[in-house]
Parts: C-alpha cells; sequence; structure tokens
C-alpha cells in the first residue's frame, strides 16, 4: 500500500468512527426479575445482538456476542468492504503521481500479480511496519470485537490482506511480500492486544482518556459497540424493574 493510501485509509476511518463513539447516551430496556433465593438478577427474553451491559454477570457483552459466527463475519464484511472500495475510489480519482497506481496496464499487471511472485516493495519504513500493522489490527478487531474467537479473527484479518492485495491493488502494482507478512502478523498480535486491553477498561467504564485510547488503537471496538453502555445502572434488587 502507497503512502497516500494508509493516510486515506487513516481519514476514512477518523470519520467513519462518528458512527460509534460520538454517539449519546441511551439506556436500555429489558425486563428484569429477581429470584427468591438471592439478590442476583435473571434477564427473561431472547438473546441479545446489540451490545449491553450484563446484570448477571457484571460485564459489558460486545455486540452479537451471542450471535453465531455468520451474523459476525457478515457485518465485518460489510464494514471492510465499504472502507476497501471508499479507499480504492479515491486513489482512482487521485493522478497517478500521487496514488502510485498504475491505471493504464490493468489487465496485464493482474495477470502478472498471479504469475510472478510477491515483490519487497519500496514504501517508507513507517509505513510498512508501523502503518500495515495498525491497518491489520483493524481487520483483525472486526470481528473480535464482536466476540469472534482468537482463530477467527485471524483467519479474518490474514483474509482480508490477501483479498486487498490479490483482488483490489492487483491490478495496478504487483503484490507487497511486506504487506502479506507483515501486515497480517503484526496485526494480529497487536490486534489481541488492544482488544484485551480494551476489554479490560469495559469492566468499570470507559474514561475519557480511556475512550480516546481504544478509539486511537481499536478503533472498530468503537464502530462495532461504541461507548453508550458505559455507564453502569444502578441495580435495585428487591423488586422487578424496567430500565
Amino acid at each position: 500500500m502507497s503512502d497516500k493510501s494508509f493516510f486515506l485509509f487513516f481519514l476514512f476511518l477518523i470519520i467513519g468512527l462518528n458512527n460509534g463513539y460520538t454517539q449519546k447516551d441511551s439506556i436500555i430496556t429489558d425486563s428484569l426479575v429477581v429470584t427468591s433465593n438471592n439478590d442476583s438478577l435473571v434477564k427473561k427474553g431472547k438473546k441479545r445482538y446489540k451490545p449491553y451491559y450484563d446484570t448477571i454477570t457484571h460485564h459489558f457483552k460486545l455486540r452479537n456476542e451471542e450471535a453465531k459466527f455468520g451474523k459476525k463475519f457478515l457485518r465485518g464484511s460489510l464494514i471492510n468492504l465499504s472502507y476497501n472500495s471508499a479507499i480504492a475510489s479515491l486513489l482512482l480519482i487521485l493522478p497517478e503521481d500521487i496514488s502510485k497506481w498504475n491505471k493504464s496496464n490493468y489487465g496485464n499487471q493482474f495477470k502478472k500479480s498471479f504469475t510472478h511472485a510477491p515483490v519487497v516493495d519500496k514504501d517508507k519504513w513507517y509505513i510498512n511496519y508501523i502503518g500495515h500493522p495498525y491497518q491489520g489490527t483493524f481487520y483483525y478487531n472486526l470481528i473480535r470485537s464482536q466476540g469472534a474467537k482468537i482463530w477467527q479473527s485471524s483467519l479474518f484479518c490474514l483474509g482480508s490482506v490477501w483479498i486487498w492485495e490479490y483482488t483490489i491493488e492487483a491490478g495496478f502494482e504487483q503484490p507487497s511480500i511486506q504487506d502479506l507478512v507483515v501486515t497480517p502478523a503484526a496485526g494480529i498480535l497487536l490486534g489481541e492486544l488492544f482488544h484485551f486491553s480494551t476489554i479490560k477498561m469495559s469492566k468499570n467504564g470507559f474514561k475519557w482518556y480511556e475512550k480516546m485510547f481504544v478509539s486511537i488503537f481499536n478503533p472498530t471496538f468503537a464502530i462495532n459497540n461504541g461507548f453508550k453502555y458505559a455507564n453502569r445502572p444502578k441495580i435495585n434488587t428487591t423488586i422487578p424493574y424496567t430500565f
């Protein structure tokens, strides 16, 4: 990925976050009932797919955490497709000296991408070893932040990288060895570290500086879950109620 494409990726990322963490706080409506033997609360009804605070386990539940993998995969893929499409569209509009995409030889280059080995690209070091790992964490946490397992998120990250290199970008430049190796490998390791840190923060609600950390280093959590359930509800354990 060229320098410009990385910065465009980051720009669209920041814009997209407005759909997540800038939402106003709201309340959850759900019927709760108290058991006769103790003060624990039992939630009635079907499984929930939006993020919410579980008053039984006292943990934050991620969007689609209780859903099947197909639902997590579909949402992650749609978000991924939207970002990649937006970035590719802009790169197509920009002049070639900025995008670094050769638009006049698409057919031959696409064929060459599958008939010749990947190459070592000449992108700047901070693009290959900071920008690409960051992009890998974005791919990884698209479904990890929905409660997907580590191996599922890892395969999703790896597949996302290869799809970009061998479909979207393949007709404009030769696939990059750094992109194919560094992006998923570093993205998986850092992605899990950021996910673990985010879940730790969520247990006590997000302070303003924690929201900033998550929004920068784990933006897909903000896109998928937002922060509107960060404030813990005060639970009355004496009578059934709704909140």
